[in-house]
């Protein structure tokens, strides 16, 4: 079982203006990604890790920074 480690964050881009409804972390968690078992189904974790407040959906951005 093959797995890579990663930080994990979400952007509430609902309201740029105001940032006090849902803080943002200072420091991304790390997340477990399982290379055997496909990405759409580990979603549902990372959402439920961040506990965050928007809806899951298919748009998801990747980035090696």
């Amino acid at each position: 079982m093959a797995t890579f480690v990663c930080r994990v964050q979400f952007l509430d881009d609902t309201d740029p203006f105001n940032s006090t409804n849902f803080p943002e972390p200072t420091r991304p968690p790390y997340y477990t990604f399982r290379e055997d078992i496909p990405l759409i189904n580990q979603i549902a974790g990372v959402h439920r890790l961040l506990k965050a407040p928007q809806k899951v959906c298919s748009a998801f951005f990747l980035s090696d920074d």
